[in-house]
């Protein structure tokens, strides 16, 4: 399975297959890779001509096969990319199966999914013929440093401890976090170097602090308040889910701060163990001391299982998010020894 880094190393090198498989869901590094081998292929006086993109939805693979038969007009290949190919039904695969196994020399097919699942036998012809190319978002360990590396394209800098604030700040989606690194590259000129000092001067924390404060008052059981927190987050557009990924994040953290707190370590080599500012690590554990830790187990095992309900249930994500913080907020009031009960 080819990475993203290795797509691009290849395309540098002028390599071109005939056929490539995008797989994933994290559309702002697909794009970005589409746009690169566009780029790469087609030349910017013949965009409208060349550089098709099409969905399967709407388009049978006949049509597509007649199109990647047609010599371009401009620039090395003809290049076409069809998205949604989950879609196809078993006919239109087959069809698809027969192209891969002669691919035109003249032209460049990009093949995007989300999921591999019941593609199998694609995913192989694809492989003998071109790229299998897997776009996974980076896990929560892997974002600073996939954040420096995009600072690094732009010739910037990125501290750890700034990629880390921007992460405390933001979250972890993908596309959030390129938007506001983005910001703090024009933000600091010509300057090379990203500070911490940048990102707390730039990017606003108000989305964090929120529900870092929502996590204060289910710790003090204050119901109403944590409510009121929550609705304010879902009026100002923050996606259920985006919100349950935060207060997990932030149980996380105070877990772990707490941990670190029993080895008696400074605020200082907590912030480094847990790659955090101190300043941040001194506001964690003054909120340790609303949880225990069995209350912080059960809060994540909570969290966990609401995730799965948010995902699979067909009632309204935003009543599930409701009712979660109300079940921590009561469950925070009688104390650890009732999470055992709870129906969740």
């Amino acid at each position: 399975m080819t990475k993203p880094v290795a797509f691009f190393d290849h395309l540098e090198q002028g390599q071109f297959a005939p056929v490539y498989l995008f797989l994933g869901d994290v559309d702002l590094l697909i794009e970005e890779a589409w746009h690169r081998l566009r780029e790469r292929l087609v030349p910017a006086k013949a965009l409208r001509f060349n550089g098709e993109s099409l969905s399967a939805r709407d388009s049978r693979v006949a049509e597509i096969v007649e199109r990647l038969a047609t010599l371009p007009m401009f620039g090395q290949k003809r290049l076409i990319r069809v998205k949604h190919i989950e879609a196809w039904n078993k006919d239109q695969q087959d069809a698809i199966l027969s192209y891969l196994a002669r691919p035109s020399p003249f032209s460049c097919l990009v093949l995007c999914t989300p999921s591999r699942k019941g593609l199998s036998g694609l995913e192989t012809a694809v492989r003998a013929a071109g790229m299998v190319v897997e776009f996974a978002a980076p896990t929560e360990s892997e974002l600073p440093r996939w954040l420096q590396g995009r600072a690094k394209q732009q010739q910037k800098q990125l501290r750890l401890q700034a990629a880390s604030a921007l992460l405390e700040r933001v979250g972890n989606e993908v596309g959030r976090l390129a938007t506001e690194l983005d910001k703090l590259c024009l933000f600091v000129g010509e300057r090379r170097q990203i500070d911490i000092t940048d990102v707390e001067e730039v990017v606003s924390r108000q989305r964090q602090f929120s529900v870092f404060e929502l996590l204060r008052a289910v710790g003090r059981s204050d119901s109403a308040q944590a409510v009121s927190m929550l609705r304010q987050l879902l009026l100002h557009g923050e996606p259920p889910l985006t919100v349950l990924a935060l207060l997990a994040r932030q149980i996380r953290i105070l877990w772990q701060t707490k941990d670190a707190t029993k080895d008696d370590l400074s605020n200082e080599q907590i912030g480094h163990r847990l790659k955090l500012p101190a300043s941040v690590v001194r506001n964690y554990r003054q909120t340790t001391s609303l949880f225990s830790e069995q209350s912080l187990y059960h809060a994540h095992r909570v969290i966990r299982e609401s995730d799965l309900a948010l995902k699979s249930s067909g009632v309204s994500q935003e009543m599930l998010l409701e009712s979660l913080i109300l079940a921590l907020c009561r469950l925070q009031k009688k104390g650890s020894e009732a999470y055992a009960s709870e129906p969740w």
